[in-house]
């Protein structure tokens, strides 16, 4: 019997590239994505998270753009309105150049469908 949450965590100092792939053994649904940094970005990048389509990037998604050096951000949640499915092969892709090497911790969470 599958889990019914799939939590991917990532953690350092050089750059984000955490992702969650739906995978075969049913439909996922992204809840969430939590990311805390250990000090303010002051470099302006843009944090993303992504909905990597196995359609191909014609069906690609940004859900968030965010400047974190802009608002001084040290935590983002990002918890969706509206139900975000994933068939199978599909990932969401949380990036983050993080040239100012701040220490982070990034929680992706999955729920079954």
């Amino acid at each position: 019997m599958p889990a019914k949450l799939s939590v991917i965590t990532g953690t350092g100092t050089a750059a984000i590239a955490v992702s969650g792939t739906a995978q075969a053994r049913g439909p996922r649904r992204l809840l969430s994505v939590r990311t805390h940094f250990g000090g303010t970005p002051t470099t302006s990048e843009n944090f993303t998270i992504t909905l990597n389509s196995n359609a191909g990037t014609a069906y690609d998604t940004i859900l968030v753009k965010n400047d974190l050096a802009a608002g001084s951000v040290t935590d983002l949640v990002y918890v969706p309105d509206e139900k975000i499915d994933l068939s199978a092969g599909d990932a969401i892709d949380v990036a983050y150049p993080n040239t100012d090497t701040k220490q982070y911790g990034v929680e992706l969470t999955l729920g079954l469908t």
